[in-house]
């Protein structure tokens, strides 16, 4: 795709755009990264630590952990997949996950497509 080229205008017929609206622009700007920022980390944080460890510091705190359907521990490609879940879950407004209150093995609709169960994990 070839780049458009911006006209040539003539000083005495430009006009320019004050600071304020440049500014406007520049905060405009400047959400639009702490989004896409805050974005990358929040993903990072569940992949992450999924993969890892198979808990995230709040699972860590309540003494729980993420495994997969056959006892194992997490892999990167379950933790990407249960992450894709997550993010149909708040598509559906929540419903993914309020199905863990009637589920009779209390796993979400993110546990169902990634193969995954949350267990106790016991300190130490």
């Amino acid at each position: 795709m070839a780049a458009t080229k911006t006209p040539a205008v003539k000083q005495t017929e430009m006009k320019y755009v004050g600071f304020w609206v440049r500014t406007g622009a520049w905060f405009i700007d400047l959400i639009l990264l702490a989004v896409a920022a805050l974005g990358l980390v929040v993903v990072a944080y569940f992949i992450g630590l999924w993969a890892w460890r198979g808990q995230t510091l709040g699972q860590m705190a309540a003494h729980i952990k993420v495994v997969r359907q056959d006892g194992k521990p997490m892999d990167l490609g379950t933790a990407v997949l249960r992450f894709i879940g997550y993010v149909v879950c708040i598509l559906t407004l929540g419903i993914g996950f309020l199905m863990i209150a009637f589920d009779e093995q209390k796993r979400g609709l993110h546990d169902r497509l990634a193969g995954t169960y949350v267990i106790p994990f016991p300190e130490g």
